[in-house]
């Protein structure tokens, strides 16, 4: 598999180059995971609440996971960088050096195997962990006992899984950072479709199969992510971006460079989900169908968001290998880029959400009660995607340069001390749709916030990178 240089070619063709198998897989995944709630919403109301109290526990899960991959992604895209950097300076002074020359081969190898042994480790403690604080933990989350049964259901399964599921984030994440997207783009398309396909046969019981409700949900997804995880392996052994041998060799050193990323890029990430679980908390208050209300416009915000979310994924790599090579004009370039993209984007999506959020809704779970909460969510909410995004791409352009505090200020202040405050405040004024205009407000005034942080920090980065003196 060939390691492809972001540094060259026009900006706006590289970045859709790298984004667009990944918009690809990403929109596959998450449609299906939208139709597999319009699976469960077939069940009853009470499955879709259950699945969704499950929403910030799988969110922790995938939010610690999301943060060694961050780190992974920053350190190895910017050895890459770094390598062609060396390639080109060696080819104009015509010394001949080639990448193997540079030993930068060996550290992204290095990088990827080490990041795997953390990922796989740390999953598999803290999967067995939350399997034995489900009762507690739901029942704080405001679940009645009655629900507890199938929130095990789905759990009981999902969470052995989390170490196969997570892995194989990592791998793709490896061979993005490597330049090389279609691969991973590729696998996860093809993971979303057997999911689909596996969904309804051990959901409801076709063929012969047992009807395993939501556990047959946890099922599909576990074998789908195993044959994921066996296929990406195999991919990224085969492109010499882990190592054969020598496994642990440096693996505190490693562990330490990935961390210096992954741990911030981990709170920045577990913020969401723990101020999720407070918003679920409130909105349960409100009765089973405001959750199951919640839930359903939450699944068609992640359709909505999905090439957000892609191009997030992207933009990291290409700032990194750019940052890397000491091309500051082309990162400012493609994160500007990225921007124009997701306020286009953002407009687009927002108006039929508006018009359209119950229609929408209602393909899901048609319960008129379910319907109402979520249509409200996506009148309000979606005006705030634009700046999102944009808050989104700033995020992933800081943890790419080795700088991952900035990103964790910029959640901490988004969902600590104003999310959380407004929709409490505005909650005891306005009831739920207090919560979803403090989402909304909340997008807006930190997408602006981490626009102006990351062109102030990337001036002065660049400015200190062209002259080191006066640093």
């Amino acid at each position: 598999m060939s390691h492809h240089d972001l540094t060259q070619g026009q900006v706006p063709s590289s970045l859709a180059k790298l984004t667009a198998p990944m918009m690809i897989g990403v929109s596959s995944s998450i449609l299906v995971q939208m139709l597999e709630m319009g699976f469960i919403g077939q069940l009853s109301t009470a499955h879709v609440a259950a699945i969704t109290f499950t929403f910030p526990l799988v969110m922790v899960l995938t939010s610690i996971a999301l943060g060694i991959s961050i780190g992974t992604s920053s350190v190895i895209a910017r050895s890459v960088g770094t390598r062609q950097k060396s390639n080109q300076d060696a080819a104009a002074e015509g010394a001949g050096q080639t990448s193997a020359d540079t030993g930068s081969t060996d550290d992204v190898a290095l990088m990827g195997t080490h990041s795997l042994i953390l990922v796989f480790g740390l999953m598999l403690l803290l999967s067995f962990l939350s399997w034995l604080a489900i009762d507690p933990l739901f029942i704080a989350l405001g679940a009645e006992p009655e629900l507890l049964p199938l929130i095990h259901s789905y759990l009981d399964i999902y969470l052995p899984g989390t170490v196969l599921f997570t892995a194989s984030m990592v791998c793709g994440s490896i061979m993005r950072a490597n330049g090389s997207a279609n691969i991973p783009g590729a696998i996860m398309t093809v993971s979303a479709i057997v999911n689909l396909i596996l969904d309804p046969i051990f959901i409801f019981g076709w063929f012969g199969f047992p009807a395993m409700e939501l556990a047959g949900a946890a099922t599909a997804m576990t074998l789908t992510r195993f044959g994921t995880l066996v296929v990406s392996l195999w991919f990224i052994s085969r492109g010499q971006m882990v190592l054969r041998e020598r496994f642990f060799t440096g693996w505190f050193a490693s562990a330490k460079r990935i961390l210096h990323v992954g741990i911030p890029a981990m709170a920045t990430n577990l913020i969401g989900p723990v101020t999720a679980a407070y918003i679920t908390f409130l909105i349960a208050d409100y009765g089973e169908a405001a959750v199951a209300g919640f839930g359903v416009a939450n699944r068609i915000e992640a359709v909505a968001a999905m090439l957000m979310f892609a191009l997030s994924g992207s933009i990291g790599p290409f700032v990194g290998q750019n940052w890397g090579a000491h091309l500051v004009g082309r990162v400012r370039q493609g994160v500007n880029v990225s921007y124009q993209f997701c306020l286009v984007w953002g407009l687009l999506i927002a108006v039929p959400l508006f018009f359209f959020g119950a229609d929408i809704a209602a393909l899901i779970d048609s319960s008129e009660p379910v319907t109402a909460v979520a249509a409200t969510y996506l009148a309000l909410v979606p005006l705030s995607y634009g700046l999102w995004g944009v808050l989104m791409m700033a995020s992933a352009s800081f943890n790419a340069l080795g700088k991952p505090l900035p990103s964790t200020a910029l959640s901490f202040g988004r969902m600590i001390l104003v999310y959380i405050p407004l929709a409490t405040l505005l909650n005891n004024t306005f009831g739920y749709v207090g919560i979803f205009v403090a989402t909304a407000l909340s997008n807006a005034l930190f997408g602006i916030l981490g626009w102006r942080w990351f062109s102030r920090r990337l001036r002065l980065m660049g400015s200190q990178l062209t002259n080191p003196s006066t640093t």
